[in-house]
């Protein structure tokens, strides 16, 4: 499925936490495995995946923005 949930989350958090270097990331990527993905990137991250889909976060929400698999997840149960 080419508009995949995961698809195009993979796709808003590397367009949003890449700097001068292409960044490929997987469904296994987190804050932790990539450099770019900062606490500064994190915002941007969360602006961007709420901008998307669409979502009202509250301050409790944030922890799944930390890595792909949370993303899926989360947006999954909120828009589904």
């Amino acid at each position: 499925m080419k508009n995949s949930i995961e698809d195009r989350i993979i796709s808003i958090v590397q367009k949003t936490i890449q700097d001068n270097t292409l960044i490929e990331l997987t469904i296994n990527d987190s804050m932790e495995s990539v450099v770019a993905w900062d606490s500064l990137s994190f915002m941007s991250v969360f602006a961007a995946i709420n901008d998307e889909f669409n979502i009202d976060p509250d301050f409790d929400d944030a922890i799944h923005y930390t890595s792909i698999k949370k993303l899926c997840a989360y947006v999954s149960a909120q828009v589904g």
